[in-house]
């Protein structure tokens, strides 16, 4: 008799293979912290100046980096550029009140005042020479947001010219820049012109002799009358008084309720 045969034993079910699959998966990235990326953007706008590299952090997408306001290095995240840092030690060796200080240093980094450590040199000792202590020359900076970064030259020297050719005595330009330190900010653009101007802006400037002024008072009336009493009543007994008229191109005086006094007329 044939011997039986057993049945042949199923072949073995090949282990699955994993090289398919590790084709199919995605290539895992590398992430990235946010500090990691700020320093990446950051190392690509590295900027020499002097002997310190300064590093500018870009503001901006990356989410969950807040954006800083002020230029920052590896060492010191707040320290500011060497360029604005004379700046600051200038004004502050002036004896500038440090909140002051602070403000303009604001201002550069935002843009609003362009300056460098030469022209605050410049502005701070042209002031100086005419006569305004530094405590008052802070003040003005504080309201002027230009005044530091205007050419003494060509923008500080005409004005005080121009107040000096419009009659005011020399021992009171200091205390007039003082009452109005924005009038560095309009330009003299004709040397015979009896005002001042920033576009449709105008200021003029007009020093009125006493009796004049008492004579005005008594012969006017109304808005006039009311203005010319005013001046006389400013004025120290016989000195003259000095009014600064601030006003637009083409204004109107006198003719509506809300309207100024007029400046004096020009000859």
């Amino acid at each position: 008799m044939q011997a039986l045969r057993a049945p042949a034993a199923a072949p073995a079910a090949a282990a699955p293979s994993t090289s398919g699959r590790r084709a199919a998966l995605p290539r895992a990235r590398t992430t990235q912290t946010p500090r990691t990326q700020v320093l990446a953007r950051a190392a690509a706008q590295q900027q020499q100046e002097g002997s310190k590299t300064v590093l500018v952090k870009t503001s901006g997408d990356q989410p969950g980096v807040e954006g800083m306001p002020f230029p920052w290095s590896e060492k010191d995240p707040y320290k500011l550029p060497v360029s604005i840092e004379r700046v600051q030690r200038l004004l502050l060796g002036h004896g500038w009140d440090k909140p002051w200080v602070d403000q303009i240093v604001d201002r550069i980094m935002k843009g609003t005042l362009k300056t460098t450590e030469e022209r605050a040199t410049g502005v701070v000792d042209y002031l100086a020479s005419v006569g305004l202590k530094q405590d008052e020359i802070c003040n003005m900076a504080s309201v002027s947001v230009v005044l530091l970064g205007l050419n003494p030259q060509t923008r500080l020297a005409p004005m005080v010219s121009y107040l000096e050719r419009r009659g005011v005595p020399k021992g009171v330009v200091p205390e007039l820049l003082l009452e109005h330190p924005r009038i560095f900010e309009y330009r003299v653009t004709d040397e015979s012109a009896a005002a001042v101007s920033k576009g449709a802006a105008r200021i003029q400037v007009d020093v009125v002799p006493a009796a004049a002024l008492k004579a005005a008072a008594a012969a006017s009336s109304g808005k006039k009358g009311a203005a010319a009493a005013a001046l006389a009543a400013a004025s120290d007994g016989d000195a003259p008084a000095i009014a600064v008229n601030y006003y637009r191109e083409g204004a109107a005086f006198l003719e509506s309720p809300v309207s100024p006094a007029p400046p004096m007329p020009t000859k």
